[in-house]
């Protein structure tokens, strides 16, 4: 049974039908939709919110296709339009501006770093289990990251882009990003133990799932 959140998938974004770009608009959508959609869904608190997200990111996507030179790959491209258009449907609602996290917030680690690791493969019925509630669990605490902790840690940990990548895309230098970053890792590793999830953190391992 497919999961609920994958499920609703966004439709195919309408745009004028004018030859050329028609075509590699479709070639672009059909191979990045999917990836696009993930990263909608561990930004987003809300299933609607993630299709608005795709929707938007393809439209302006489709505006700006004569433009691309092709400098970056195209899906660093893509999750820079949509980077952009999560910041602006942000701004459009009301709620919670975006904080600071500090250090002080967080109890010393002996290096300060960690990463995640859900294990995917030969699982037993009982650790799918918890694997799924490990999922949960993590999704639940980025989405209480604020937006700009959270576009980092997604980004670089869930969707494997090197700091440099972020960088470009967010338009921070790879200090900013870094240090974004260890503070958002910070913040999900102490929402993680709060509930008991200790064994989710590790040294040496990427952040995967979500």
């Amino acid at each position: 049974m497919k999961n609920r959140r994958q499920s609703r998938r966004p439709r195919r974004q309408s745009v004028p039908a004018d030859g050329a770009n028609a075509k590699a608009f479709d070639r672009l959508y059909r191979a990045h939709v999917d990836r696009i959609y993930r990263f909608a869904q561990r930004l987003c608190r809300r299933v609607e919110d993630a299709q608005d997200l795709v929707q938007d990111t393809f439209l302006n996507a489709y505006r700006g296709l004569g433009q691309f030179r092709g400098d970056a790959q195209v899906s660093t491209w893509l999750y820079r339009i949509a980077t952009r258009a999560s910041l602006r449907l942000r701004r459009k609602r009301k709620g919670e501006p975006d904080r600071e996290l500090s250090l002080d917030e967080f109890i010393p680690t002996s290096d300060g770093e960690f990463t995640l690791q859900i294990p995917t493969a030969g699982l037993t019925p009982e650790e799918a289990l918890q694997n799924k509630e490990l999922r949960r669990a993590l999704h639940q605490a980025i989405q209480k990251l604020p937006n700009k902790y959270r576009l980092v840690l997604v980004l670089r940990d869930m969707e494997g882009l090197t700091a440099k990548e972020v960088g470009a895309i967010m338009g921070l230098n790879e200090r900013a990003v870094k240090s974004r970053l260890h503070r958002a890792r910070l913040f999900v590793r102490r929402e993680l133990s709060a509930r008991g999830i200790e064994e989710a953190i590790s040294h040496g391992n990427a952040m995967q799932g979500g």
